[in-house]
């Protein structure tokens, strides 16, 4: 993990969120700024913090097809499962790596 004082990490749901989007561009599709710098991600808090901030952010970006019509809520759905899955490998950090891929049953692993 780099050891910036801040960190950020652009989250854009591209992929899900294209059909909708107009925009022909990465650049012009929604994405919001996730500061985690705050957040050891050697700590199950922190990740999960992290994790949960992420789901947050991707709820956010695809929120145009949240909805209760059923194709559209499966649309939301694979949009924020798509955001977030991004964003971790993103990160890059093991820890919240197998925090996503299996919850609150991942250990952590120590980095130094």
């Amino acid at each position: 993990m780099s050891k910036r004082l801040t960190q950020l990490l652009p989250l854009a749901a591209a992929l899900a969120f294209c059909s909708l989007a107009q925009a022909s561009t990465p650049k012009d599709l929604p994405s919001v700024v996730v500061k985690y710098g705050d957040l050891s991600l050697n700590t199950k808090t922190g990740v999960a913090s992290l994790h949960a901030r992420l789901r947050n952010a991707a709820e956010q970006v695809c929120s145009p097809l949240n909805s209760r019509v059923l194709g559209l809520r499966e649309q939301f759905e694979e949009c924020v499962s798509d955001a977030v899955s991004e964003s971790v490998e993103a990160v890059g950090n093991a820890n919240l790596s197998r925090f996503h891929r299996y919850g609150k049953r991942a250990e952590l692993v120590a980095s130094n």
